[in-house]
């Protein structure tokens, strides 16, 4: 069945009760990729190489930073790039990253709503930096980074971890992405799939606006959700 695209005018009963949201964290928390173009490019500029392509700027938007470094550099320089990264001028990537246009009131709204909020990434160390910038860690337990466990992404063990801490069922959620690694960890983990900014994905539901999903839930919950329990 084709996925439905949220707009104003979706009717409300097309989404579930839930209780909890698994995020991903690039491209859905937060707008990142002119972020990691020029993490990803300081190291080739650094190595005299030339810029990524663009098949090589969508995989680093998807992939952990080991699985990236490797993919866009020669194995020659992989070693000295993974020490690179502890250089403090790294953190200027910072600098490119802003978070998605509503999804503050969102995330707002889902605590008020005493819905529980995770997120299963493939960054490593610098989630908590991301999300302390945007002072917006508390919303979210439990994180799981790509370190945290033995497979990351697209490998279901995050959401496996994310769903027996909130002692859930994997019906009792979803899981919001933008990438074909998300769509295949969601799958893989049987829980429901929800593409934000990309109609290209299989999914269920497709996001283009975290505004129009507030006021959706917010009708769900008023007019669809209470009628079921």
């Amino acid at each position: 069945m084709e996925g439905i695209h949220l707009s104003d005018v979706t009717p409300p009963k097309v989404l579930k009760n839930i209780k909890g949201i698994i995020f991903d964290c690039d491209g859905v928390l937060i707008s990142s990729f002119e972020a990691n173009k020029w993490y990803y490019n300081w190291f080739k500029k650094n190595f005299d190489l030339p810029p990524m392509d663009a098949e090589e700027e969508l995989f680093v938007h998807a992939h952990t930073v080991f699985e990236s470094l490797k993919h866009v550099m020669p194995e020659e320089y992989y070693e000295e790039a993974l020490e690179l990264r502890k250089l403090p001028e790294l953190v200027k990537a910072l600098d490119y990253i802003s978070l998605e246009d509503g999804l503050l009131k969102l995330l707002e709204w889902l605590r008020n709503n005493k819905i529980r909020m995770a997120i299963n990434t493939n960054r490593t160390d610098s989630l908590q930096t991301v999300l302390q910038k945007f002072n917006v860690e508390s919303f979210f337990a439990p994180t799981v980074t790509s370190t945290l466990l033995p497979n990351p992404k697209p490998h279901p063990d995050g959401v496996h971890y994310i769903l027996n801490k909130w002692d859930m069922k994997r019906e009792d959620v979803v899981y919001i992405g933008d990438t074909w690694v998300d769509e295949k960890c969601a799958s893989s983990a049987g829980v429901e799939f929800w593409a934000y900014g990309n109609p290209k994905l299989n999914a269920s539901i497709y996001i283009n606006d975290y505004w129009v999903l507030r006021n959706l839930l917010e009708k769900a919950k008023n007019n669809v959700w209470t009628e079921c329990e």
